[in-house]
C-alpha cells in the first residue's frame, strides 16, 4: 500500500550549495541554499530568498557556489541559520578562510573540494521577498585531492551532503552503482 502527501518540497536529492559573495565593505559572506541545479550545459539556478547574499548579488553580479560535505556540514548548516545582516562576522565564526575568486568578484574558500565561479546572467520573478537566479559557469575549482584517475572530479572521495527536506537532515551521498549511458544497454534488444 502506498500513502499520499500533500504537495512538498521534496524534490531529492537536493545539493547543499555554499553561496560565497562580498558585502558592500569587502568582508567575505556565505549562505546555504538547497533549491538549486543546474539550468543549462554552464548554467545554475538558485531559488533565493531575501538575504545578505542577494544584496551583494544585486550590487556585484558574481558569486562562488561551493558543494557542502561531511567535514563542512556543521558550519555550512550555521551560514545557513544566521544571516549576515544581524551576524556580520560569521564567516570568522566558521573558521573558513576565502581568496578572491581568480575569474569572479567572490570569495573561494579553501574547505570545500568544488567550487564554481558563476555571473548572474538572469533575475526571473524578482520582487521584495526574493527571485530565481541565473548564473553562468565561468570556472570550476577542484582540489587535486579530489581528483580520480582521469585528472577529472570524483564524487565519491568528497563525501558531499545532500538536504533531506522530509526530515530536515543531511545525508552523504554514497558510492558509485553503475555507469550513466551504459547499465541500461543490458535492456537494448
Amino acid at each position: 500500500m502506498k500513502k499520499n502527501f500533500k504537495p512538498k518540497a521534496w524534490v531529492l536529492p537536493q545539493p547543499v550549495l555554499i553561496l560565497g559573495t562580498y558585502d558592500a565593505d569587502g568582508t567575505p559572506n556565505a549562505m546555504n541554499a538547497a533549491w538549486g541545479g543546474q539550468w543549462d550545459y554552464n548554467k545554475i539556478f538558485i531559488s533565493l530568498g531575501s538575504h545578505a547574499t542577494t544584496d551583494n548579488l544585486n550590487r556585484l553580479g558574481e558569486l562562488t557556489v561551493a558543494f557542502a560535505t561531511k567535514d563542512t556540514m556543521t558550519e555550512a548548516d550555521y551560514v545557513g541559520m544566521v544571516s549576515g545582516r544581524k551576524q556580520p562576522d560569521k564567516i570568522e565564526r566558521t573558521g573558513w578562510k576565502s581568496e578572491r575568486g581568480e575569474n569572479v568578484n567572490a570569495p573561494v574558500f579553501d574547505c570545500f573540494p568544488m567550487t564554481m565561479e558563476c555571473k548572474v546572467s538572469e533575475k526571473l520573478y524578482e520582487s521584495e521577498t526574493g527571485c530565481y537566479l541565473i548564473a553562468d559557469i565561468v570556472n570550476i575549482i577542484c582540489d587535486e585531492k579530489y581528483l580520480s584517475e582521469d585528472g577529472k572530479p570524483d564524487m565519491e572521495k568528497m563525501d558531499l551532503i545532500t538536504f533531506d527536506p522530509i526530515h530536515n537532515g543531511y545525508i552523504t551521498l554514497g558510492e558509485r552503482v553503475g555507469d550513466a549511458f551504459g547499465s541500461g544497454k543490458k535492456l537494448m534488444v
